[in-house]
């Protein structure tokens, strides 16, 4: 009898961990914090720390049909369990696209077809499933008009 309570104590217990692990609230901004649960369902944390560095060469295409194009890099998160960096081009207050690079020591990313004569703002994030560190960003116009 007691075996068969202390049993499902441990199962309901077991639950409850999961539930936890699963409802994590998500990281205040700033606050490079990372969660995973493992098979065993334990929590644990680490802090995932952005990439630095970031800067940006814009140019005209060598084809006049591509418009302009931007050449980023920067130097990679220290977080050497980050899959990779995540990279959102904006346009004002309109993000035009999210780009991956993988792995975490790619460095370097070209965007093409970019409108000539125009502003645009890159901000870069390391991350590791669905976390992400805090985003570095930069601002560059291309030239423009691109002939």
């Amino acid at each position: 009898m007691r075996t068969a309570r202390r049993g499902r104590r441990l199962a309901a217990l077991a639950v409850a961990l999961v539930a936890l692990s699963a409802t994590v609230p998500a990281p205040a901004a700033g606050t490079g914090f990372a969660a995973t649960a493992s098979a065993a369902h334990s929590l644990s944390s680490a802090a995932l720390e952005p990439a630095s560095n970031l800067s940006v060469t814009t140019r005209c295409s060598s084809l006049v049909a591509l418009g302009a194009e931007a050449d980023l890099s920067w130097t990679e998160t220290p977080s050497t369990f980050a899959e990779g960096h995540t990279v959102e081009r904006w346009r004002g207050s309109t993000l035009e696209s999210t780009t991956t690079v993988t792995p975490r020591t790619t460095t370097t990313l070209t965007e093409t077809g970019l409108d000539a004569g125009t502003s645009y703002t890159w901000t870069l994030r390391a991350y590791v499933t669905s976390w992400t560190s805090p985003g570095v960003s930069v601002t560059a116009s291309t030239p423009g008009p691109c002939l």
